[in-house]
């Protein structure tokens, strides 16, 4: 029990989103937050963490072969003991697959890994589905839970991922990064990082610092 229990975060790892949620939310819930983050191997994490991993990977390999792919992602979904689990994840793909998204020619290619520090915070970048759009790379999130994203925390994911890109020396227009809300099929696209999104990135990093040593197992 001691190894499952034993922190692997010695100092605070955030993906972009997570930040994004994270200034959205109140005391209590962002410890629960941060408590997860610093003790992944702790449950229900391990659970949560690859929740709507089957339908992602559904949606790019649909991508890459059409619908063929389809019949192995619901298989996959059908090998599920949650009911309630299968029924989300059918839920994600078939929510693409009926959205004008599916139709774009997006082309899936490989996630690079890019981090950026702001203090002692380690930011990653984590999206979704690299793919590309014509001729413009496209880094790309999904909003697959059952509720219509928080807007100001969809576009302070964007804008911490834009910074992000731009820390690792990329030239990315704010436009190539998106994020489609598959509960209501609204596309929100990147937008010019606003001077209060740094220091509100800078003061939760403090806020992080503060918060990160007394998490206890």
């Amino acid at each position: 029990m001691s190894a499952i229990l034993k922190s692997v975060e010695s100092f605070p790892r955030l993906s972009v989103r997570s930040l994004a949620s994270f200034t959205r939310l109140r005391g209590v819930e962002q410890q629960k937050l941060l408590h997860g983050q610093k003790f992944p191997r702790q449950a229900p994490q391990v659970f949560m963490q690859p929740y709507y991993g089957p339908p992602l990977k559904g949606i790019k390999s649909f991508l890459e072969t059409g619908a063929a792919a389809l019949v192995d992602a619901r298989a996959e979904f059908q090998r599920m003991k949650q009911a309630s689990r299968r029924l989300h994840c059918n839920r994600v793909l078939e929510s693409f697959v009926r959205s004008d998204h599916a139709h774009r020619g997006l082309v899936p290619v490989s996630i690079p890994r890019y981090y950026a520090s702001m203090r002692s915070l380690e930011l990653r970048l984590s999206p979704d589905l690299v793919a590309m759009d014509g001729n413009t790379r496209k880094f790309i999130y999904f909003n697959c839970k059952e509720v219509e994203a928080d807007s100001a925390a969809v576009r302070l994911t964007l804008e911490f991922a834009h910074w992000l890109l731009s820390e690792n020396g990329l030239k990315i227009e704010p436009e190539q990064i998106e994020y489609i809300d598959l509960f209501t099929n609204v596309l929100h696209t990147g937008r010019k990082v606003r001077k209060g999104t740094m220091r509100e990135l800078e003061e939760h990093a403090k806020l992080i610092e503060l918060i990160w040593p007394g998490l206890e197992p």
